[in-house]
């Protein structure tokens, strides 16, 4: 009888509650075709922010956080994979919802707790069932939403590694809107990323060593497909999310000790009214370190650009050891290059110069590449320079 109650539990949950919102009062809309908000700002009228760029979408302010936000930095393993994972998705996006279209606000459906439940392991129905009362709440068992694998009562921590590693890492949502004449907007699409692990992290005692294994790329794709078109389902129990177009990206991140970071790997779709993923689409996304042999085999020109930029650096200044940087590829083209440039703090001035002599670095080299270059420590950005792809230069020396 346990379990069936749990079945049924679980069925109301994901048709009322998973799929939903979070309850009224607490920034959800309670109109189902009108994505208005119920936020402390609520006394201010919501509108859009006015972009220049066609290629950044407008925003819904006054601003509203997604209740999962705090999640990202918690769950994914690095700094290098946050980025990436949030900035790549805006990309996968953009292919779907056009920037000139649409206005974009955090995503608002699915909350912490929510997130939280996804991340669990599955239960079976032996599990379940061996579980008291006590470890059904303490588990969140009730609900059985986790997405990653059952360990099937295993308890050997490298048995689980090998059979049953934790796959999926973080889930982030972001939501797009159709604004009407009357400046009224409605929730018309859904982006899910799905970060997943490319590494299982285990000890086999308490505080004990942490042991890695590597996971099988092909299969940790696969079970983010899976696990899309089951979060798919879950929305789709609810009416409220019958209609929207909703968009399942799958990135695999990077090991939680490299330079660079991970990327995506492909991207579905199910239109509105659709209960279906459309095939995936491959993503041809590489992050590539710079200077190293990959990067030639990539774009050799711009390796030898890197080498010459360093040796110009160490040439004039003294505090300067070298500089890390990678290259973003998309099918194979530089799309951004990012260089970070460590300095030991000196003299305000030795930071002016160094900036002046990177912008003027810039101007001679990866023409035709959007190029960011900050000058930091370890807790500080001293000045950051950027390029775009028509060679013009910004410098900015925070004071």
């Amino acid at each position: 009888m346990k379990f069936k109650a749990i079945v049924l539990f679980m069925t109301i949950l994901l048709a009322g509650c998973n799929a939903a919102p979070v309850p009224e009062g607490e920034g959800v809309p309670a109109d189902e075709d009108n994505v208005s908000t119920t936020s402390p700002a609520a006394d201010r009228e919501e509108t859009v922010t006015q972009s220049g760029a066609t290629d950044h979408y407008q925003t819904v302010i006054p601003y509203e956080i997604s209740p999962s936000r705090g999640l990202t930095s918690t769950n994914m393993v690095s700094s290098y994979n946050i980025e990436a994972f949030e900035k790549g998705l805006f990309d996968i996006s953009k292919n779907v919802f056009p920037t000139d279209e649409y206005v974009f606000r955090e995503g608002q459906i699915f909350t912490e707790d929510m997130v939280r439940g996804f991340l669990d392991r599955r239960y079976t129905r032996e599990e379940i069932e061996d579980m008291s009362e006590e470890e059904l709440a303490d588990s969140n068992a009730f609900s059985n939403l986790g997405l990653n694998p059952s360990t099937e009562g295993e308890e050997d921590p490298e048995v689980i590694a090998e059979e049953a590693p934790l796959y999926l890492s973080h889930i982030l949502e972001q939501n797009y809107l159709l604004r009407d004449e009357e400046g009224d907007m409605t929730l018309d699409g859904i982006t899910i990323g799905l970060a997943m692990n490319s590494t299982h992290y285990y000890q086999t005692e308490e505080y004990g060593t942490t042991y890695s294994r590597s996971l099988d790329e092909d299969e940790v794709h696969e079970q983010g497909q899976a696990m899309a078109n089951e979060i798919l389902d879950r929305l789709r129990a609810n009416e409220r999310y019958s209609d929207q177009t909703i968009t399942f990206a799958i990135f695999i991140q990077s090991d939680g000790t490299a330079i660079t970071p991970g990327n995506f790997v492909s991207y579905a779709v199910a239109e509105g009214g659709e209960d279906e993923l459309s095939s995936f689409t491959e993503v041809n996304e590489d992050y590539v370190l710079f200077p190293s042999s990959e990067a030639a085999e990539f774009n050799e020109q711009i390796n030898n650009d890197y080498e010459v930029f360093n040796r110009n650096l160490g040439a004039y200044f003294d505090s300067f050891t070298t500089s890390v940087g990678y290259g973003r590829f998309i099918d194979g083209s530089l799309q951004t290059l990012s260089i970070e440039i460590p300095v030991e703090y000196t003299s305000h001035g030795e930071i002016i110069g160094l900036a002046q002599y990177v912008q003027n670095l810039l101007g001679d080299h990866f023409s035709g590449s959007a190029v960011e270059v900050s000058i930091a420590d370890k807790s500080e950005t001293y000045a950051l320079i950027t390029k775009n792809e028509s060679d013009e230069i910004t410098t900015h020396i925070y004071e």
